[in-house]
């Protein structure tokens, strides 16, 4: 058990190392997922409860001043509980989705003063040309905003896996069933949640095109990417290209205009 926690921090440190590592999508559940099950013995878990969560939360993109809710934490305690207790993705979505809530207002409200008192520390060392000392501090102050991740995740890990097991164990038939139906709609609310970001005139036609291809034409997911892919290369070379031709030319003749006027002014 103590090997398994030590192994549950490295995995929440590296989640928490994209301020590091740049924005490589370790946060994101669908790598979390299949790492947390790799280390608890069950990686085809732990690849199935990833997806879920990452579909379910697919849309958690910080956008302005939005924060989502912490990945990191829903997907690695959710995960590893439901592992350990022997649940399904379900479960891991039923719990992973408050903790993930949980953990942010923690962020927020702990560990975002820490990171404030190292980046006035961040200012002060480029006030004094101090270049090794600023790098340093950035590369805390990444950390320190999510210190209560790093901390609070393993320990609950540790010491919360028999009381979720006792607890999962005791939940009735009705609301497992409950459980199990939020979890077949909250991916189709992370899809919607991603749609309104990215759905405009231009792109509805060929969401719902898709749609009725694999609802009616029998073909899958991955047949439907690989004939968007052809279109879209389809589009460019037959519409784009001769559009962005066109547009230079015209631009040309009208500088070569005005060129000539001024000339022979």
């Amino acid at each position: 058990m103590l090997i398994n926690t030590l192994l549950i921090f490295f995995i929440t440190f590296l989640g928490y190392s994209e301020w590091l590592l740049g924005t490589s999508f370790l946060q994101r559940p669908i790598i979390l997922g299949p790492l947390v099950g790799l280390v608890l013995g069950d990686v085809t878990q732990g690849i199935i409860m990833g997806a879920t969560l990452e579909l379910a939360m697919v849309g958690a993109v910080s956008v302005g001043a939005y924060n989502p809710p912490d990945l990191i934490a829903g997907t690695v305690l959710g995960v590893s509980l439901a592992i350990q207790s022997h649940a399904g993705p379900a479960a891991a979505l039923t719990l992973g989705i408050p903790v993930a809530t949980i953990m942010l207002a923690m962020n927020t409200a702990f560990g975002q003063p820490v990171m404030l008192l190292l980046i006035h520390r961040i200012d002060k060392n480029a006030a004094e040309a101090n270049t090794k000392a600023m790098t340093r501090n950035m590369l805390l102050a990444g950390w320190a905003q999510n210190w209560c991740g790093i901390v609070f995740i393993p320990l609950a890990f540790y010491f919360g896996s028999a009381f979720v097991t006792k607890l999962l164990g005791n939940i009735p038939d009705f609301i497992q069933t409950g459980m199990n139906i939020a979890a077949g709609l909250l991916p189709a609310l992370g899809f919607a949640m991603l749609a309104q970001m990215i759905m405009n005139k231009k792109v509805a036609a060929f969401f719902f095109i898709g749609f009725f291809i694999v609802a009616y034409g029998g073909i899958s997911t991955t047949g439907v990417a690989i004939f968007a892919t052809l279109v879209a290369i389809v589009m460019y070379i037959f519409i784009d290209k001769p559009m962005q031709k066109k547009t230079i030319i015209a631009e040309n003749t009208a500088n070569t205009t005005e060129e000539g006027g001024f000339d022979e002014f």
